[in-house]
């Protein structure tokens, strides 16, 4: 069976004891400040979001040796494309769950542009497609977050079927984020036939209480 409900009811157990409260904060945050207006605003969202989530960002930047350098880097990275970022989270924002293909085509080319800022400032190529979906969600719940283990899990669930792809890749998208949802949307469907609140953060806890 692809999904145990006695383990999904273990993770939200562990998520309502030791994690809900921190993710209350960076949603509150978000929130409140959804704009890259100020460097204050960014600093405090990549900094809290970029180190509570462990998302590797500051490895995939070359530091110019002082404590802190990458991300300095990275939120004076983010403040020069703010027009840019403003317009993708503005695009984002009305999004709410449940979700559906429209929805999730959004969610996928926004994200996949998010990427492509982030990476111009990246060194040997890398993706920060872990960082761009978790700094996302944030700001909007509704989006899935990508993780290796995540990704790795749902893999396992789900083996490659060409009848999930519910559209087509939309040409800005990251390819790995784009596959790893048209997985986690056979997951949300089949989830919510059972449960209707079970959300994108709920499926999260799940596949990362699966893979550890």
């Amino acid at each position: 069976m692809r999904i145990s409900w006695k383990e999904y009811e273990k993770a939200l157990m562990d998520y309502q004891k030791n994690w809900e409260l921190q993710n209350k904060i960076l949603y509150t945050l978000c929130k409140n400040h959804p704009h890259h207006s100020d460097f204050q605003t960014i600093n405090a969202k990549i900094w809290l979001i970029g180190r509570s989530y462990a998302t590797g960002i500051e490895r995939m930047i070359l530091s110019h040796g002082e404590q802190g350098s990458s991300l300095s880097q990275l939120s004076r990275h983010m403040y020069k494309n703010r027009k840019t970022l403003d317009s993708i989270f503005t695009k984002l924002s009305p999004i709410k769950e449940p979700l559906n293909r429209d929805k999730l085509k959004v969610i996928v080319n926004e994200q996949g542009r998010f990427v492509k800022i982030l990476g111009q400032m990246l060194r040997d190529n890398r993706s920060a497609r872990s960082f761009a979906s978790k700094y996302l969600h944030f700001h909007c719940p509704a989006i899935p977050i990508y993780d290796s283990l995540a990704n790795k899990e749902l893999r396992k669930m789900f083996r490659w079927n060409d009848d999930f792809e519910i559209f087509n890749k939309p040409a800005p998208a990251d390819e790995d984020y784009y596959y790893f949802i048209m997985r986690f949307w056979q997951l949300y469907r089949e989830m919510r036939k059972r449960e209707k609140n079970v959300n994108v953060r709920f499926i999260d806890c799940y596949l990362l209480w699966m893979a550890s």
